[in-house]
Parts: structure tokens; C-alpha cells; sequence
């Protein structure tokens, strides 16, 4: 459905559900104080130290550092975007996510409700064909010769498309079936279907929703594998054939083989491997690899070893590099000419084919590889050449230590000494000493904002002049002024909501960590302190600008304004 979410509606959903019960229905919760503990689900531990607060509507584990309200936890858990985290909560409490109409267009994209209703209706047509039509028989016998049974068919929903050019039900509507690109228009009128005696693939998305399908021709028509059209549900450079199966099939998988089509997918799960995808007849984008490192944090593309699946594994690198944050492993297989997946599984077998897996070739020394194999490096000519291939490439990585270490190696080929060091210590530098003044700084403004964001109900306590100075502040104003904005439109908003009002701001590790702070304080001593800080928080502004003042009009170059000002400072001392 189009239109974005409107933030009213996430607050409200944020403070209606109970995040203790929504985490006590997936991992198990004992009561301790006035708290709830668990063994932490995000990461291996012997002692629980994963807390849900119920009061203030949010989770935090003291061991990994995972944190975060309701709809953060679907989507670590779940494995969710945030628009499915709210749908998925949303269903929960029997209510309906309403979107925001577009100006521009006047009205709301139709919902995708009713093609995803269609599209799963038409798969179940596919399915019965391949049991029950009378041509199917050469699609049976194509699926027994690749060894797929019928418990991996039936699993992954595999399909047949009759030969006519109208075999779709006359009960299916035919503008429908063309918003869904299963049908195509004739120019003489009319529909004739796309898709015409195929074994049929249906693509899910992670919900197990039927967003496309692919066509396997079973003659020597072209093209051998036709896929679905994009269409309002179905953008194929953010889907991959297989996730949802996977999902079902491997709740955490440690690593996610990605392979380059829908036959691969299905014959590595024959033969055991069930953790295996495929791209949908695109190059690996940016958006593939952020969905699949979701659930895994090794991913293994695996091609073939001729020239088209070399290129294909170096497409997937160059997307891979503006993503490859630490923690993420990418490797490459890449397998004999002649070879794929399906045959290599065939004539190994499945413990030899996963020796392969483990053994794949890290992206470092696949890119090294890949960019040197033209050059000579004996020579200076063949060295700058790597030099000049390979930094805009490694740039384009997330500064890490891996990144650090691909230029340390580049040096090492090159003989070329990098920069990298020279700008980390800068950086490093300039870290510490930040980090020096902000512990030399006094706490008053973060106890001010601390205690806001846990007990939101004491804005109102606020006055406007220390409002606009903390706003005013270089450090806190972005954080606050949000922080305030919010609290002005909804006085009601919890510490769960203010969660979610950061969610991907520049701010957000703040507020976490302001919202964790433990302060074993009654709501009366809370108030006390607040007002309290607020209260000094302003002295010292104003002292600090009565300094200013003091200081320029020693040599007599104030304003009028500036001694007015002045004398209002000096009275309210």
C-alpha cells in the first residue's frame, strides 16, 4: 500500500501494546524486581542479562548492548523492516495501518492487499496443473530428471503453466492479472497469458507473501527463464528466490548461499543445503546484500566459473563494498567450467559440496585477485595501475579495521603507502580529546535531557527560557529541539516512543544511552531533581552570558539591547 505511516498512529501502537508480553511469547521472561529478565536472544550467554522494562516500554541487554522499544525488537527478531514490524503489531491488536495520502497525486496507490490475494491464488492454480493437467506430464519428468521429489515441490510451491494462451481462469480478472504482469495486452485486444507451458517458480517475499513468479520453458523456446514484471509489489533489486523458505527451514542461519538461479535454490535444499537463494536474473545491488545480512553474517555468492559468473561475483563485490560494515563476511565460490550448484551437489555430494562453502575464497583476496590478474606487478606501470583500480574501490568501504587492513595490503602489492593511517590517528586524535572535554563538561544538561526522556510528563515543568537555551546548546540542540517538538504534540508519548521518534537520527545513540540510565528515584524526588537541574542549567547560561556582555562592554561597545539584556541578568541574580 502507498503512503507513509503517520507518526501519531506508531506512537499509539508503541503505547498500547505490553513489550513484556510481546517478548514473553517468543523467549521466555522471569520476573526480577520490577523488571523482567532473559537470556539474551541476539547473542550466546550463560547468565541472563537481557531486561524488559515494562513501565517504560523497552528492552536492553547489558551483554551485547542490544536495545530498543517494541517494533525494534520484531525486526532484530523477527528479521523485519519497520513497515512489517508495524504491520506485524498492528495484526496483533486487530488494527489497521493507515497510510498518508499523497498531495501530489490526490489519492492513495490501490493497496497491494488484493495483488497479493491474486497472485497466491494464481500459485495455487500452478500447483494443481503440475498434479492434475494433462501436459504436465513433461514437467514432472523435467522436475524427476533434476532429482526434486515431491516433498521439496510441494515445500518450495513449484507450479506448472499450461501451453494455451488463455489457461489463467476466466474467474480471474484480467485487469488484475495485468497490474500483476501475468497477463500481457494483445494489439488487437485483449490478454493472452504471459506465461505458457513453464514449470513456475513462485517468489515470496519474507511474509510468505507471492510478490512474482518465474517460468522455467520446458521446449527449446526462448527465453530458458522468464520472470515476472516489476510491478507495485514486486522490485526485484530488493528480492531474492528462497528467503522465506530458507527462513522456515533455518530459524538463524550462520551463512546464506547465493546462487544465480531458481534451479540451484531448489536442488541444493534436495540434497540438504537449505540455505541457499538466488537474485531473480539481476545483479547483486547494494539492497540484496543489506537484506540477506539481516539474517546471516556471512554471505557466499556462488557462480560459475566461466567468465559470466566471474563477472557476476565481481558486480556482487562492488555492491558489497559500501555495505561491508564490521561484523559482515563476504566469500566467494566460484565453480569448475561446466559446472553449477545442482551438478557439483549431484557428483560430491552434500558434505564435499559444504567443504567448498567453507573453504570459499574471501572477498579480500577474491578483489586483490580479480584486479591484479591483468597486471604485472613487477613493474611500476602495473603496480600505479592496481593503485589506481583499487583505493576508489576500497573508499567506497565503511571505515572499519577491514578497511584499514585492504589498504595495508594494497601498500604491500604496491609498494604505494596509503594515507589511512596517517587520517585514522587524526581522527583518533580528535576523538579522544572530544571525549576529554565532554567528561570535562559539566552534567547538567544531560540530567536535564536523561530524566526528560525517561519521565516525558515533565516537560510541562519546563519554562520557555531554558527551553530555547538548551535548544541553543551545539551539542544537545538537534536532540532536544526534536526531543521537544515531540513532547508539544504528544504529551502522552512514553520512553518507547522517543525510541522510535530517533530511530536512524543522528542522535539515537544518545538517546539510548539517556534512556538507560538507572536512577533509583520516587516520581516526587524525580521532579525535584529535574527542576532542580533546569534551574541551574540556566543560572549558568546566564552567567556565562553575563560574562560576554561584561567582558565586550569594558571597552564601551554594547548596544542598547546588550544593556538592557545586561541589566535584566544582573537583576535576576
Amino acid at each position: 500500500m502507498a503512503g507513509k505511516i503517520p507518526r501519531q498512529f506508531v506512537d499509539d501502537l508503541i503505547a498500547r501494546v505490553d513489550i513484556v508480553d510481546l517478548i514473553d511469547a517468543r523467549v521466555p521472561l522471569k520476573k526480577a524486581g520490577v523488571n523482567y529478565v532473559a537470556r539474551c536472544p541476539f547473542h550466546s550467554e550463560k547468565s541472563p542479562s537481557f531486561n524488559v522494562h515494562r513501565d517504560k516500554q523497552f528492552y536492553h541487554c547489558f551483554g551485547c548492548g542490544a536495545h530498543g522499544n517494541a517494533i525494534g525488537f520484531l525486526m532484530e527478531y523477527e528479521r523485519l523492516s519497520f513497515v512489517e514490524a508495524v504491520e506485524s503489531l498492528a495484526e496483533s491488536l486487530g488494527l489497521e495501518v493507515p497510510r498518508e495520502v499523497s498531495r501530489a497525486a490526490g489519492q492513495a496507490e490501490p493497496g497491494a492487499d488484493a495483488l497479493y490475494a491474486l497472485q497466491e491464488r494464481v500459485a495455487q492454480f500452478y500447483a494443481r496443473q503440475l498434479r492434475e493437467h494433462p501436459d504436465a506430464e513433461k514437467a514432472v519428468a523435467y522436475l524427476k530428471k533434476r532429482g526434486v521429489s515431491g516433498e521439496v515441490a510441494k515445500q518450495y510451491g513449484l507450479g506448472y503453466a499450461p501451453p494455451g494462451w488463455r489457461s489463467l481462469p476466466a474467474s480471474f480478472s484480467q485487469e488484475e492479472l495485468h497490474r500483476a504482469g501475468l497477463v500481457i495486452v494483445r494489439e488487437q485486444g485483449g490478454y493472452y497469458d504471459r506465461f505458457r507451458d513453464r514449470v513456475m517458480f513462485p517468489i515470496r517475499d519474507r511474509r510468505g507473501r507471492v510478490v512474482g513468479f518465474g517460468g522455467r520453458v520446458l521446449g527449446d523456446e526462448t527465453p530458458k527463464y522468464l520472470n515476472s514484471p516489476e510491478t507495485p509489489v514486486f522490485k526485484k533489486h530488493r528480492e531474492v528466490y528462497g528467503l522465506y523458505e530458507l527462513l522456515h527451514a533455518v530459524r538463524r542461519p550462520e551463512r546464506i548461499l547465493v546462487t544465480e538461479g531458481y534451479m540451484d535454490v531448489i536442488a541444493l535444499a534436495q540434497h540438504g543445503i537449505p540455505y541457499a537463494v538466488a537474485t531473480l536474473g539481476t545483479a547483486t545491488s547494494g539492497e540484496h546484500i543489506e537484506l540477506l545480512f539481516r539474517y546471516a553474517r556471512e554471505l557466499v555468492f556462488c557462480f560459475d566459473g566461466d567468465n559470466a559468473g566471474r563477472s557476476a561475483a565481481w558486480k556482487a563485490l562492488e555492491a558489497a563494498l559500501p555495505v561491508l560494515r564490521e561484523g559482515r563476511t563476504i566469500r566467494f565460490l566460484l565453480l569448475p567450467q561446466g559446472q553449477d550448484p545442482d551438478s557439483m551437489v549431484r557428483d560430491e555430494g552434500m558434505d564435499a559440496f559444504e567443504r567448498r562453502i567453507g573453504q570459499a575464497q574471501p572477498l579480500s583476496d577474491y578483489f586483490f585477485q580479480y584486479l591484479s590478474s591483468p597486471l604485472d606487478l613487477q613493474t611500476l606501470e602495473g603496480r600505479s595501475a592496481l593503485v589506481r583500480e583499487a583505493r576508489p574501490l576500497v573508499e567506497k568501504m565503511p571505515p572499519s579495521t577491514f578497511r584499514e587492513l585492504m589498504n595495508e595490503r594494497l601498500s604491500e602489492l604496491s609498494g604505494y603507502k596509503t594515507s589511512e593511517k596517517v587520517k585514522n590517528s587524526t581522527k583518533l586524535l580528535s576523538h579522544r580529546l572530544g571525549a576529554v572535554a565532554e567528561r570535562a563538561r559539566p552534567s547538567l544538561l544531560r540530567t536535564l535531557l536523561g530524566l526528560l526522556v525517561q519521565n516525558p510528563w515533565l516537560f510541562r515543568l519546563l519554562d520557555d527560557e531554558t527551553r530555547r537555551l538548551v535548544e541553543s546548546d551545539k551539542n544537545a540542540g538537534h536532540l532536544a529541539s526534536k526531543l521537544f517538538s515531540a513532547l508539544e504534540v504528544n504529551s502522552g508519548i512514553g520512553v518507547g516512543g522517543i525510541l522510535e521518534l530517533f530511530r536512524g537520527d543522528p542522535a539515537e545513540k544518545q538517546v539510548k544511552a539517556l534512556s538507560l540510565v538507572e536512577r533509583a528515584l520516587s516520581p516526587a524526588q524525580e521532579e525535584a531533581e529535574f527542576v532542580g537541574a533546569a534551574r541551574q542549567y540556566k543560572r549558568r547560561c546566564q552567567d556565562m552570558r553575563l560574562k560576554e556582555l561584561e567582558a565586550k562592554g569594558s571597552g564601551g561597545a554594547l548596544s542598547p539591547a546588550e544593556r538592557e539584556e545586561m541589566r535584566r541578568l544582573l537583576s535576576e541574580r
